[in-house]
């Protein structure tokens, strides 16, 4: 972040002048599931000070810990929520479980596991992303949605939540 605003304004990593400046739109990431939470704040405040423009966080399964960041962090530049919908049991137990830094709820988990068994788990994961983003959005300035590859009608089914 300190190397792209240095470049932003005309100057190297050293300081010396590079020429005409860049215009990097500077994006950051914030994790608001973050075990240790003072430690990611500091962090994002750190990358504010150093020039974030705007911030998107890690995959948001649970609105809560998105809300309490944001409230405690007093962020004063724009969010962008991530926003990935299950596909399967299979891909919200990886997301839970081998994705360090996402916080799937146990509940959202059986929710795919029941969703599974009865063969419908994509559309419950896409009904638990529109849920998602019906929660975050009274908090946030963007969502940015991440598909499987290939899954275009899941990234179209939470942009119709959107357009709601």
């Amino acid at each position: 972040t300190n190397v792209v605003a240095r470049l932003n304004q005309g100057l190297d990593i050293g300081g010396q002048p590079i020429g005409a400046p860049t215009a990097f739109h500077i994006g950051v990431a914030v994790n608001p599931s973050a075990l240790d939470l003072d430690h990611e704040f500091r962090r994002f405040q750190y990358k504010v000070e150093a020039g974030a423009e705007f911030a998107v966080t890690q995959p948001i399964f649970d609105v809560r810990p998105l809300v309490v960041f944001l409230e405690r962090s007093g962020a004063k530049l724009p969010v962008l929520a991530a926003i990935t919908p299950l596909e399967s049991l299979r891909h919200a137990e990886f997301m839970a479980n081998e994705v360090p830094g996402v916080y799937v709820p146990d509940e959202v988990v059986e929710r795919m596991r029941r969703a599974e068994a009865a063969g419908r788990a994509a559309e419950e994961g896409l009904a638990i992303a529109s849920e998602v983003v019906a929660g975050v959005r009274p908090h946030v300035q963007g969502i940015q949605i991440s598909t499987a590859a290939g899954a275009l009608e899941s990234a179209l089914g939470i942009m119709k939540t959107l357009a709601a």
